[in-house]
């Protein structure tokens, strides 16, 4: 009941500070608001100078997105990384999420889709432990949407720190993801930098300055939207990738 109570309190808070489209009120630079990780062990989690971080609405996150920047070193071996979170049950949006990831590698056009599933934290907003499925059981990692917004073309953007996952030698980091493939417009973009090296954490700092630019070369456009049947769901397509 406590969690319930909590999720319509944050609710009510996302449906004042949005629009209809689900964007913020301020666009670009001006909307931009950074958190650090809730569940990192500081008295100062919320810290946010003070400005308010309200959580994104329901349904913003259930998109797909591209990957524009990233810590991991391991994503410059791919190209067009796409993101695509859904609720498992599309009648509870506050529920389990399938969590699809996607990308090609250079010189194929071929879609390798990596699954999982999301489960809401109980307590922080925007907080999601992953767990993976088929030959990624024992996978497991939490990431949290730290920035969230849309730019000044009201093009939705997030970023999100993860921690890193055992099972696959995943080192911990930091994405931003856009819904265009050429990202948020950079002002925007420096903004979310800057926003989170003022969080003031050592270890925010210093993914946020091993971010590279991602390679989105347009060559999914065009493409059917990525999808995950139970084949998908074992991961099999990821032998000789992972592991």
């Amino acid at each position: 009941m406590l969690s319930l109570l909590i999720l319509l309190a944050i609710g009510v808070r996302a449906l004042a500070y949005t629009t209809q489209d689900g964007c913020p009120r301020e666009l670009g630079a001006e909307g931009v608001r950074a958190r650090i990780p809730p569940t990192f062990n500081t008295t100062d989690h919320g810290h946010h100078h003070g400005r308010a971080w309200p959580a994104p609405p329901v349904g913003f996150y259930f998109k797909p997105w591209s990957m524009i920047l990233a810590s991991n070193p391991q994503y410059a071996a791919m190209r067009n990384v796409q993101y695509d979170p859904t609720p498992i049950d599309p009648s509870d949006p506050t529920g389990l999420v399938n969590d699809l990831f996607s990308f090609q590698f250079p010189g194929n056009d071929s879609i390798i889709t990596t699954y999982g599933v999301d489960t809401p934290h109980p307590y922080f907003p925007a907080v999601l432990d992953y767990a993976g499925t088929g030959i990624l059981v024992g996978a497991t990692s939490q990431y949290s949407i730290l920035v969230w917004g849309c730019d000044i073309n009201k093009v939705p953007y997030y970023a999100s720190y993860s921690t890193a996952v055992e099972f696959t030698d995943t080192p911990a980091g930091i994405d931003l993801m856009s819904t265009s493939d050429k990202g948020p417009d950079q002002d925007t973009i420096d903004a979310v930098i800057e926003a989170l090296k003022r969080l003031g954490s050592d270890e925010i700092t210093k993914y946020v300055e091993a971010l590279e630019r991602m390679v989105q070369d347009g060559g999914r456009r065009g493409m059917p939207r990525a999808t995950c049947d139970d084949y998908c769901k074992t991961n099999q397509g990821l032998i000789g990738i992972v592991g």
